[in-house]
């Protein structure tokens, strides 16, 4: 006898054929049917009330269970394709109503008692699905001007249609007389300018920003003579060795009127001075490989450039005279920018001849600088950045510390990556630590680019002398203890970043175990909130590192390092035991692959105190110290830039709801 399984509903509520009956049976299984059928039509209705309430409480899954429970009770009504259709509707799923409408309207025939209510409510989801508030054209013009589509940051393409200028009148309008106009990039132009980028062309008056690349022949007047750009203020152009100078000039002479910023990059070589004379109304210049050589008169002077960067200039316009020629016709410079790295000895007398310079980048730089703001009539460096140079020559110790000096009362950062030689220094100028050579704006020193090659007693001087240092970077190598009990001197010190480099067997501990043991004696009262520990691989043999345990005060930790191996672990398990007011741990690097030891990560997960977890980029982390992390007592949220297992991230996410996981 074979059993028969997975009966349909339908199929018990149809009348059965009765081929054999006795007696009276086959009235009464007429009438059993029947009592089935009403007890199934009475069950549906119950169904379809129980899903209307379940959909009213936002009890959308359980609703549109019911209602297929409907449709497998009464296939052939119209009722259970009506109470889906409208629990879609309540959620908003405009478009999966209206094909459960339709196929409702297909399975029931049109004597069905609910065949017209679906045809009805699905008319109302199309009306609905079709409907569209046009928000940008209803609210004030101004607004949408001034506040919302410039948090847009619209970037156009000349070679494809930028969708919002085609909606409407209204939209184009607001879009086009937006403050900041349009910024558009034509790409990479390999044939010619004379032709296409039509969108650019349409809506050139309204263009502020332009970027593009030119290959060949490509001729930048081709552009230029099209159209009038009459509000162009920033163009950055990429030019190859093929560009010739004079359709670019011609080009720039041809929005002179209105263009303030200029940038052109490339491996094509212009004349300083042509470019200026091109656009007089330049504030801000950025050029590579540009000749710096001023042949015109020196009563040519351009005081609208506040910003000017020479990237790339030829070894044979980097002397001493050939900076002084460039620099004396820019008396308004607020900021300067040279690579390579020129004669040091510009340093000492460029407030001479640029007296409201504020920001200062001296040489290549292959990590990000700090930020600051300048702000005219103001005199004094406020950022000095002198950038690596490691084959392109160095600064002269003493041209540097006669550029702090006449910068002491303006200086707030400064990030040293260049080599220095000691040279023919006279320490007479300096050695005087009376209020008036104090740095009193600096905030902020980062000595750890490179390796150390400048003198410990320059670094302890500058440190002595800046007693309002609030983060400090230094090469572990730099922490003599002349220069550790500068630093335990400063009464606002929160924040140290250590690089950990080369280290030869004569270096010892002693500065840092120095400046460690102050900050563990002044107990809560320790201004040391944050320490950076960057290194390739963090060294176990590394004295002074459990003594960050003892620290009261350490809210944050980043050890960042290429390789946290095993040997390291009874460091961090101390780390881990002390630092109670630690908040935020950072391991490893953020990219590259590291490598880390079993139960690293385990070792603080009885921490109470931690917040903020972050895992670098790692190809070796254990599973186990991955999983781990949900025993965590007080994480609020974890970043992991390390490939996590599926299943892991899994059990993750359902075990810690509120750390918010982020894999890179």
């Amino acid at each position: 006898m074979t059993a028969i399984e997975n009966i349909a509903w339908s199929e018990l509520l149809k009348d059965p054929i009765v081929t054999a009956e006795h007696g009276n049976d086959g009235n009464c299984i007429a009438t059993a049917t029947e009592t089935l059928q009403q007890t199934a039509h009475q069950l549906v209705e119950v169904l379809n009330e129980r899903a209307r309430l379940l959909a009213n409480s936002a009890q959308f899954d359980a609703a549109l269970r019911d209602a297929a429970a409907i449709r497998a009770i009464l296939p052939g009504s119209g009722l259970g394709y009506l109470c889906t259709g409208d629990v879609y509707c309540q959620q908003g799923h405009n478009a999966a109503a209206i094909s459960i409408y339709d196929q409702g309207l297909e399975a029931v025939p049109e004597s069905d008692a609910y065949y017209q209510q679906l045809q009805q409510h699905r008319m109302a989801a199309i009306n609905i699905s079709n409907k569209r508030v046009d928000f940008i054209s209803r609210l004030p013009f101004d607004i949408v001007t001034t506040n919302i589509i410039p948090r847009m940051e619209p970037k156009l393409y000349s070679h494809s249609l930028y969708g919002p200028l085609y909606v409407s009148h209204a939209w184009q309008e607001r879009f086009l007389h937006q403050p900041n106009g349009l910024d558009f990039d034509f790409g990479k132009e390999t044939t010619t300018l004379m032709t296409g980028h039509d969108q650019l062309v349409r809506f050139a008056p309204r263009v502020q920003k332009l970027k593009g690349k030119m290959v060949g022949d490509t001729r930048l007047d081709d552009l230029f003579s099209r159209t009038h750009f009459s509000n162009l203020k920033d163009l950055h152009i990429h030019c190859d060795f093929k560009t010739r100078d004079y359709p670019v000039l011609h080009g720039l002479q041809l929005i002179s009127d209105s263009l303030t910023h200029l940038t052109i990059a490339g491996y094509q070589k212009f004349e300083l001075r042509d470019i200026l004379e091109s656009c007089p109304n330049l504030v801000s210049l950025d050029v590579e490989r540009a000749y710096p050589l001023m042949s015109s008169p020196v009563s040519s002077c351009y005081p609208k450039i506040t910003h000017l960067a020479l990237n790339d200039v030829l070894n044979e316009a980097r002397s001493h005279d050939d900076m002084i020629g460039v620099l004396s016709r820019f008396p308004s410079l607020l900021s300067f920018k040279i690579t390579p790295m020129p004669n040091s000895s510009i340093l000492s007398i460029l407030h001479e001849y640029c007296p409201y310079l504020q920001v200062l980048y001296y040489g290549y730089r292959s990590y990000s600088s700090k930020k600051t703001d300048v702000s005219p009539n103001r005199k004094g460096v406020k950022l000095a950045d002198f950038g690596e140079e490691y084959d392109n020559g160095s600064i002269m110790q003493g041209d540097l510390v006669r550029f702090l000096y006449s910068n002491r009362n303006s200086l707030e950062a400064i990030e040293f990556g260049s080599p220095f030689e000691a040279g023919d220094f006279d320490w007479g100028l300096v050695n005087d630590i009376a209020p008036e050579t104090s740095f009193m704006q600096l905030v902020s020193i980062n000595f750890t680019h490179g390796m150390p090659t400048l003198s410990s007693v320059v670094v302890a001087w500058l440190i002595s002398n800046a007693p309002n240092l609030e983060d400090i970077g230094l090469h572990e190598l730099y922490i003599k203890p002349n220069v550790a009990n500068a630093m335990i001197k400063l009464k606002h010190l929160s924040k140290l970043y250590i690089n950990q480099g080369y280290k030869d067997d004569d270096d010892d501990d002693e500065g840092m175990i120095q400046f460690l043991e102050y900050h563990i004696g002044m107990g809560n009262g320790s201004t040391l909130e944050e320490i950076t520990i960057a290194t390739s691989t963090l060294k176990a043999e590394t004295t002074w590192i459990p003594l960050i345990a003892r620290l009261q005060c350490l809210k944050k930790l980043e050890l960042l390092a290429l390789s946290i191996h095993n040997d390291c672990l009874p460091a961090m398990e101390t780390i881990s035991q002390g630092c109670q007011a630690l908040e935020d741990l950072t391991l490893g690097w953020r990219t590259g692959c590291h490598d880390f030891g079993l139960g690293v990560i385990s070792s603080f997960s009885q921490h109470s105190n931690l917040k903020y977890l972050t895992i670098g980029s790692s190809r070796t982390v254990d599973p186990s110290d991955l999983v781990i992390m949900v025993t965590f007592p007080s994480l609020e949220r974890l970043y992991l830039h390390c490939d996590v297992p599926t299943n892991i991230m899994n059990v993750l996410r359902k075990h810690i709801s509120k750390i918010a996981i982020n894999k890179v």
